[in-house]
């Protein structure tokens, strides 16, 4: 049986759906009227966890200063080999 026929049969044997455009009839909605409130509250509550987490991740990580790391100066024979090694890999990937 073809997926939207299982929708048609299972909204049309509900009165709570409109039979050619599926849209909710008012007795639905007024149904769904006194819950609105309360999930959207739920909703906000449920969205803010993983926001705060992301937004204090994002302002620690931030933070990270890396001046304290010690960085050894390279000759002149080391960046030519470096670039040359670079240069290469580029190459392959192509």
């Amino acid at each position: 049986m073809h997926p939207s026929a299982i929708i048609r049969n299972f909204m049309s044997n509900k009165g709570y759906y409109e039979p050619h455009t599926y849209r909710m009839s008012p007795a639905m909605l007024r149904a769904r009227q006194p819950y609105f409130v309360k999930n959207m509250i739920g909703l906000a509550i449920l969205s803010a966890v993983p926001i705060g987490i992301y937004l204090y991740t994002y302002n620690f990580l931030n933070q990270d200063d890396f001046e304290d790391i010690p960085i050894p100066p390279l000759d002149e024979a080391t960046i030519k080999e470096l670039q040359k090694e670079y240069e290469q890999e580029k190459k392959a990937a192509n």
